[in-house]
């Protein structure tokens, strides 16, 4: 009987063999783990664009003279996003056209989604990244409302 021609795997074979098994479970969970994450943002964003058009059409159905008052620089929390904010912007240097920017930033996880890092409605030294004096996300919605 010739040891050397019976067939198997020795154990560093069958080692070598859960390394790389372990390694693809890895990779293939991280995937996933980004993959809901992923989600996540998008269910936020989704919330918050849908609270976003919202408070647009609310601003368009408000008589002319009352949308200033109203809303320029107004803070609001959006529902089913727990730490977020929301800030109304309006250009008003056309007086027949009134520019309405409503912008939402809310924190995932760790992150901070838009610019407004420490939300509160108010852009803190710092956070204006591309230095257009507004808090801006991701979730920006830009309008005009006409004077009628």
């Amino acid at each position: 009987m010739n040891l050397g021609s019976k067939k198997g795997f020795a154990l560093p074979e069958m080692l070598l063999a859960a390394l790389i098994a372990a390694f693809a479970l890895c990779g293939i969970l991280l995937t996933y783990i980004a993959c809901m994450d992923s989600i996540k943002i998008s269910k936020n964003a989704s919330i918050a664009t849908n609270a976003a058009l919202g408070l647009v059409e609310e601003i368009r159905s408000t008589p002319f003279p009352q949308i200033i008052p109203n809303y320029d620089q107004l803070n609001f929390t959006v529902n089913g996003i727990t730490n977020s904010m929301g800030v109304v912007y309006i250009d008003d240097t056309n007086p027949e056209f009134l520019l309405v920017t409503v912008s939402v930033c809310w924190q995932q996880g760790n992150r901070f989604i838009g610019e407004d890092l420490n939300l509160n409605g108010v852009l803190d030294a710092g956070e204006d990244a591309n230095g257009n004096n507004m808090i801006d996300s991701t979730v920006k919605l830009v309008t005009q409302v006409a004077n009628r």
